[in-house]
C-alpha cells in the first residue's frame, strides 16, 4: 500500500459490499507484503462496533501500520503491534501507567526501552517493538497473542487476545483501500501463498439457486470422486450445483475449496456457506453446505447417501468459509 485510508467493508441487504473511509489517508510502502496469517476483514463486522474509536487512536493505528511497512514487517506483525497498543493503552499515547510505563506500548524507560521523551514519540515506540518483535524466534509462527507476549512479557499473556480481530481488520482494511476495496470489495482470504487480496463479491445472487440444486440430490449415492448426476462425494456436489447455476469452479477438493474461501465467523454464517471439518495435516477432509444455521447438507461417506443433518460449532470441530465469485468462471449449465 502506498497511500493508505482505513475502510472496511460491510454487507447491505443485497449482498453488495459498500466501503467506509474510516482513517485519514497516510503514505506507507505497503504494497507487496505477504498478508500470510492475517485474519481477514469478517464479512458481516458492524462499522460502529468495531470501529468505535477516536481520531487520536485512529491516527495512532496509522503510525503503527506506517511504521511497521517502512520496516519491512508483515501485516501479521503489524496485526501483533496493533493488538499489543489496544490491550497496553488503548491505542492512546499516554504518560502513565504501571511503574514507569508509558506510551502506546506501554514500555519502560527503566528496562531498556528509551528515555520517556523517546517513548512517548508514536514512532519511536512502534519502532523499538517491531525491534524487539524480530528478534523473537519463530514469531511468524505464533498466535498474536503469544508473539505480543514474547516481547511485552505481560503478567496477562493471553490478554492481547481478544483483541486480534480488530487489530486484523485495521490492517487487512487499510491494505483493501489501497488495493481497490473502497469502491467494490473487502479483503478476502485466498491461500497461504497470496494471503490476503482484494476479489470481486461473492456471487451471492446465484446463491439461492445453487442450495435448492443441491438440495435436489438428497437420496443420491456418495460416490469417491463423484461430481454427479449419479452420486457424489463431499465437494463433488458443490462443483455440481454450482455448474447448474451457470459457474463452474476453479476448485475441486475440499481442501482446495477451503484455501480459497473467505473466512465468515461463527454464528454468521449464511445459506450456501461451506463448513469445513474433518481437519488433517493437509486442511479439511469433509465439506458441507449450509442450508439454514444449525442444518447443513452433506455427501458424508460410502455406504450413507447424501443427506441433510444438523449441526453445532460449539460441539464440533467446524470452520466456515464463502467461496468468492473469483473462484468460479461462467459456463453453460451441465447434467
Amino acid at each position: 500500500m502506498r497511500k493508505v485510508g482505513l475502510v472496511i467493508a460491510t454487507v447491505t441487504a443485497g449482498g453488495v459490499f459498500a466501503a467506509y473511509s474510516l482513517m485519514s489517508a497516510v503514505t506507507a510502502p505497503l504494497q507487496g507484503l505477504d498478508l500470510e496469517g492475517v485474519a481477514c476483514a469478517a464479512l458481516d463486522y458492524k462499522l460502529g462496533k468495531l470501529f468505535n474509536i477516536s481520531a487520536e487512536q485512529k491516527a495512532n493505528a496509522e503510525v503503527i501500520i506506517e511504521v511497521g511497512s517502512a520496516m519491512g514487517i508483515s501485516p501479521k506483525g503489524q496485526v501483533v503491534a496493533i493488538a499489543t497498543a489496544m490491550q497496553e493503552s488503548g491505542l492512546r499515547n499516554i504518560n502513565y501507567g504501571d511503574r514507569d510505563s508509558i506510551g502506546l506500548f506501554q514500555q519502560r524507560p527503566s528496562q531498556g526501552w528509551g528515555s520517556q521523551a523517546q517513548i512517548m514519540n508514536p514512532r519511536y515506540s512502534a519502532s523499538k517493538f517491531y525491534n524487539s518483535l524480530v528478534k523473537v524466534n519463530n514469531w511468524q509462527n505464533m498466535a498474536v497473542t503469544d508473539a505480543a507476549q514474547a516481547v511485552q512479557r505481560s503478567g496477562f499473556p493471553d490478554a492481547y487476545a481478544k483483541h486480534e480481530a480488530t487489530a486484523s481488520q485495521i490492517v487487512t482494511s487499510a491494505y483493501a483501500s489501497k488495493s481497490g476495496g473502497g469502491g467494490g470489495g473487502g479483503v478476502q482470504q485466498i491461500n497461504a501463498s497470496s494471503g490476503c487480496i482484494p476479489q470481486p463479491n461473492p456471487a451471492s445472487y446465484k446463491t439461492r439457486g445453487y442450495v435448492s440444486k443441491a438440495m435436489s440430490q438428497v437420496g443420491k449415492p456418495y460416490v469417491w470422486g463423484g461430481t454427479g448426476p449419479n452420486g457424489f462425494d463431499c465437494s463433488g456436489l458443490i462443483v455440481w450445483a454450482w455448474r447448474q447455476e451457470g459457474y463452474q469452479l476453479k476448485v475441486r477438493t475440499s481442501q482446495q475449496m477451503y484455501d480459497a474461501a473467505v473466512p465468515v465467523r461463527r454464528g454468521q454464517e449464511k445459506p450456501g456457506d461451506l463448513i469445513f471439518t474433518e481437519f488433517e495435516a493437509g486442511g479439511p477432509a469433509h465439506v458441507m453446505i449450509v442450508v439454514e444455521r444449525g442444518l447443513a447438507l452433506e455427501a458424508p461417506r460410502t455406504g450413507l447417501d447424501v443427506r441433510t443433518r444438523a449441526y453445532n460449532p460449539d460441539t464440533e470441530n467446524m470452520r466456515f468459509g464463502r467461496l468468492p465469485q473469483s473462484q468460479m468462471t461462467a459456463a453453460t449449465a451441465q447434467a
